[in-house]
Parts: C-alpha cells; structure tokens; sequence
C-alpha cells in the first residue's frame, strides 16, 4: 500500500504588506512538520512519500506524477490560511484519482470535519489521532471494516458518522520513534549562525491554561504531557546524526515544568550535542524561572515565541486568567531579561481582543522595540463557545464559511475591517518604518541582523514579484 503524506501545495500566491503571516516567518525559520514522521512510523511497512508544500515549489503537472499509484493521501491541517490550498488539492486529486482514500487531521479538520467529508475528504481524523490512524490504515491495507474505531469521523450514505472519542494518551514515551529517515532536511532553513540543517522535534503535547480566546486546550481536553528526558534526548542524538544542529521545540510553553526541562537543558550541555533551538514560551515564566533562561542560552536556545495578547492590562486581566505578570512593564522586564541571554524575540499580539477602542491601534515601534525583536500579529479569537455554537450550524451557512476560511477560532461578530485595519497600520508602522529599519541593522546584536536581512529580503523579493505580476496582468488586459 503507498502512502503520501501531504502539506497542500500552493495553487495561488499572492503577496501584500497589508498581509504579512507565515511567508515572512518561513523566510527566517522553516522545521519539517513532526505529525508526518511521527505518523509513519506506525505504518513503517508501508510505501510512504512526503511531499511539503511549505517549502516545495511543485506544478500541478509534478503532482500528478507524484499521485500516480497512491492508494491514501494523509492531510494534516492546523489552520485556515491552508483551508483555500487544501481544499483545491482535494478536488485535484478526487477528480484525477477518484479511488485515492483521502485522510484528514489536525486542529482545522477536526473542528470542521463536516464541511471536509462534503468536500471529498474520505475520513477525518479528530483530535489525537495516532491509534485512529494506525488503525485505519491497517483496516484500508486488509479491506476489514472501520465503522468501530474511535476518533474517526466519515460519511455513509451521505449521513456523518462521528465514532466515539477515545482518552488521550498517557504516556508519550509509549509512542514509536519519528521516521526522521524520510525528511528531505536540505529543504529546510533556520537563520542561527553555524552549520547543519533544520529540523524540529514534539517535546509535550497540550496546554493546562484556559485562556478564553484560544482552542488549544480545548483541543487537547485541557491537559498537559510532556515527553520524558530520556525520550527526548534520544530523538536529539538520532537528529544529531543526520547534522541536523537547529531545531524547532513543539511545546505550548516552555518551562510549564520547570524541574524537566531545566534538566533536559543541562543534559543537552552535557553531551555536548553543540545545537541551536527555538521554542514558545510564557512572560510569566520568563520573570519566575531567570536560572531557566540562563541555562536554556547555554544549551543553544537563540529564539522564543512569547504570547504577550495585549498591551492594556484590562483586556489581560479578563483574559489571561487574571495573571497579574501581564503587563507592560513585565513585558519589558522579561525583554530585558532574554536580551541578557543574548535570545532573539518573537512577540505575538492579537488586534481586536476587546470591543472597546482597540488599543493595539496605538502601538508604536517605540513601545514594540522595548518587548520584542520581531512582530507577529494575528486577528481576535472568540469565546470557545461561541465557536462551537456557530460550528453546530451547516457548512452552507456564511458563518461557518467566514470561520473556515479565515480562521478556526475567529469570532463570527468581529468587526474584521476594523481589525484588519488596524493591523495593516501596526505592521505598515512596523516594517516600513526607517527608524525601526535603522536601528535593527545598525544597533542591534548579530543575530537580530540577520534576521532583519531574511525577513526583508523576503519583503522586497515578494514586492518585485507582486508588481511584475500586476504589470503582466494590465498589459494582458489592454
């Protein structure tokens, strides 16, 4: 049986400032996605190819080629800006190879599992899925019946089954070794200094916190696992042998156990396996745990993602489970902190958290350069039920496409213009701002430069391109 594991190609590409997302942080920072070898290494007897769309320029022609002989397409999705490309590589392939079994998972699949299965999809894995696919894939290979096993959801004479949800796995180390052997890992690219590749590995799944506007431990049924020490430090040593020497940490948040990971990150010096990461990581524990950071700087970490929500302390308080370390001067403390340790920062705000007068619309670079080095932005999240009310509703319905397409966790009553326009203003004032230019390549640390140098090397490459298309398209037009 042959298996094809598939990030959606791209069947369109556009590019504007006014839409700065996973382009700009992929110029800088590309990982292989861990969910594919991890998934195959329970059907390692199987014919299995990867192919990423993230990272892999193919024609429509070369992915035809590449599905002749499939017998099941493997789909993970984590969000809607894939949902366009994902849906158009579904059709592709029911109308080229009707007999391919398409198989879906991940965040976006499993919280609009109906409106795949009515476009083509065959089943949807939800939530955790290993031993659903495991078994499904067992079940397909021997043609035995799958209308029993848990976790799976599918269409039987155009009515959707939805089969019992099964507990989520306790112990991580219980699951089978990634397949790294199947990563073309010279596809991938981080901007730390050194050689080697880029690759990524799943220290822990789920989230204990209850923020109101995200899905995450939701998802996760609001529990937190983590791999063990020795677990871990055995992928790093099988990935260290492939020269893979800058890595991605999957975690919802660093230092949620401070004792294992302080350990892991004294084990990493130790064996002396010479790496530089990234990771995600919480204010609070930045400010709580110094010795953590100053350990995690020496065993390589060179980046954090940090989710600071908000500048306004009221919106923080309504939202971050009234934690009172979010705030703006934590926020330029725990800054200061990280640039102490020499590590980049990623600072993650979301536009539109609150209905009054969004305070995001006065941010300026100044306030910015004090807490972060780099801007990612992103539009409101709702209240968790209020996404599963609009979610009850049918897949024909406009609120359930708004939802499916922009985002799994967006609100159906946010003013998106308002927000888009407020971010475009953030992130015009951000990016296009020469005072910010100025200082980033001239008084910032090396490797704030070089990360300024991908990410508008991207910008401008996108822009030329942007233009020349525009210029093709009007003189097609006269």
């Amino acid at each position: 049986m042959k298996v094809l594991f598939l990030n959606p190609i791209h069947t369109g590409k556009s590019f504007s400032i006014n839409t700065i997302g996973r382009g700009l942080i992929t110029s800088y920072l590309s990982c292989p996605a861990v969910t594919f070898t991890q998934l195959a290494a329970y059907i390692h007897e199987m014919d299995i190819d990867i192919i990423d769309g993230h990272v892999e320029n193919i024609s429509l022609n070369q992915f035809h080629k590449k599905l002749q002989g499939v017998d099941s397409v493997a789909i993970s999705i984590h969000s809607s800006f894939e949902a366009r490309d994902c849906e158009e590589n579904i059709r592709f392939i029911k109308k080229q190879y009707p007999k391919i079994k398409i198989i879906m998972g991940g965040y976006h699949a499993s919280f609009f599992y109906k409106r795949w299965l009515a476009i083509g999809v065959d089943f949807v894995v939800l939530y955790e899925g290993d031993e659903c696919f495991k078994e499904l894939m067992v079940c397909l290979q021997e043609g035995k019946s799958y209308a029993c096993i848990k976790n799976l959801a599918f269409k039987e004479k155009d009515k959707v089954v939805v089969n019992e949800i099964r507990p989520l796995i306790e112990n991580l180390d219980s699951l089978p070794v990634p397949r790294y052997d199947l990563i073309d890992f010279t596809r991938y690219f981080a901007f730390f200094p050194g050689d080697g590749f880029a690759g990524g590995i799943e220290i822990s799944r789920g989230c204990p916190d209850r923020c109101d506007f995200c899905l995450t431990s939701k998802y996760w049924n609001e529990r937190y696992r983590r791999k063990s020490n020795e677990r871990i430090l055995k992928e790093l040593e099988m990935l260290h042998e492939k020269n893979i020497r800058k890595l991605w940490f999957y975690t919802s948040s660093f230092g949620i156990d401070f004792k294992k990971d302080y350990e892991l990150c004294d084990l990493i010096i130790k064996r002396r396996l010479n790496i530089s990461w990234r990771t995600s990581i919480r204010v609070d524990t930045v400010l709580k745990f110094p010795e953590l950071i100053k350990k995690a700087a020496e065993s390589g970490l060179m980046l954090v993602l940090i989710g600071y929500e908000s500048v306004a302390q009221s919106v923080l308080l309504s939202n971050k489970m009234r934690n009172s370390l979010y705030s703006f001067v934590n926020y330029k403390k725990a800054y200061r902190l990280l640039k102490k340790n020499r590590i980049v920062v990623d600072g993650s705000f979301i536009v539109g958290l609150s209905d009054a007068a969004d305070e995001m619309g006065n941010l300026s670079c100044r306030k910015l350069s004090q807490i972060c080095d780099h801007l990612i932005l992103q539009i409101c999240r709702p209240n968790i039920a209020t996404v599963h009310d609009i979610l009850e509703k049918k897949p024909s319905d406009d609120d359930y496409k708004k939802l499916f397409y922009f985002y799994p966790n967006i609100s159906h009553d946010v003013k998106i213009k308002k927000s888009m326009s407020i971010k475009r203003k953030i992130e015009y004032n951000y990016y296009l701002n020469p005072v910010y230019i100025y200082r980033k390549f001239f008084f910032s640390g090396r490797l704030v430069r070089r990360l300024c140098f991908y990410e508008y090397r991207y910008l401008i490459k996108g822009f030329l391109k942007y233009i020349t298309r525009k210029c093709i398209d009007l003189f097609i037009e006269s």
